[in-house]
């Protein structure tokens, strides 16, 4: 009976033996590698980059011209183009539509008001069979791409393979983009200004007469007041 239990003994701890070396035996997953790890550097993680937008407002055709309201939304979209510094204006007028006289007539109107707004315009077509197709008045432009920032962080303990954490200058790609003036300096750079022949004539005159060359730089009003302030 004893030597039965023994045997008994034996064999359970053998079995739980082999389950704890094929468990441990067992190949696990691989981890999905992190954001940091994929970058060649960490200025990879978030670039600043641009995406091409298009600011596009519908008006319906009027023969007698625009509304008001129209007029308004015209007017605003040439400000935008500004802001934005966007490219030509394309007036899309609809093609097989029921009275295309009256869509090119609005066409005329919208492109003589932007030429008063000093906005450049081409004209297009778009396939429409709605008798009700409206004049899609549009631009292209570039937007600032604004990163999400706090997604994935990742294991902020696992320290050991000395790499950036996934969210590693997400914040500030983020403000930078928030706050970037011109989203096309992002695409390419700006065409450098013509020279000032004059200012550098009077700078080369000055420089030959053994003057100081730097600009005289005006003095702040009240300044004087202030430096003797406590004497």
């Amino acid at each position: 009976m004893t030597l039965t239990r023994t045997l008994l003994v034996a064999a359970a701890f053998s079995l739980a033996a082999l389950c704890l070396g094929a468990c441990a035996s067992a190949p696990k997953k691989p981890a999905a590698p992190s954001r940091a790890a994929q970058a060649v550097n960490p200025l990879e993680l978030y670039p600043l980059k641009a995406d091409a937008t298009t600011d596009k407002i519908a008006l319906a055709p009027h023969e007698a011209g625009l509304s008001p309201a129209q007029t308004e939304a015209v007017k605003q979209l040439a400000v935008r183009r500004v802001k934005t510094s966007g490219g030509v204006i394309t007036l899309s007028l609809p093609h097989g539509a029921a009275d295309p006289a009256v869509a090119a007539r609005t066409a005329d109107f919208v492109q003589a008001l932007l030429a008063v707004e000093g906005a450049p315009a081409q004209r297009s077509t778009y396939e429409s069979t709605d008798p009700k197709a409206p004049l899609l008045v549009s631009f292209d432009y570039e937007k600032a791409e604004i990163a999400k920032c706090g997604k994935d962080w990742g294991d902020l303990s696992k320290t050991s393979d000395n790499l950036d954490y996934d969210n590693f200058g997400c914040a500030v790609t983020a403000n930078m983009a928030a706050q970037i003036a011109n989203p096309n300096d992002l695409v390419r750079p700006r065409i450098e200004d013509a020279p000032d022949a004059e200012r550098r004539m009077t700078v080369l005159d000055k420089y030959r007469a053994g003057k100081v060359t730097a600009a005289d730089e005006p003095q702040a009003k009240g300044a004087g007041e202030i430096a003797h302030v406590g004497q």
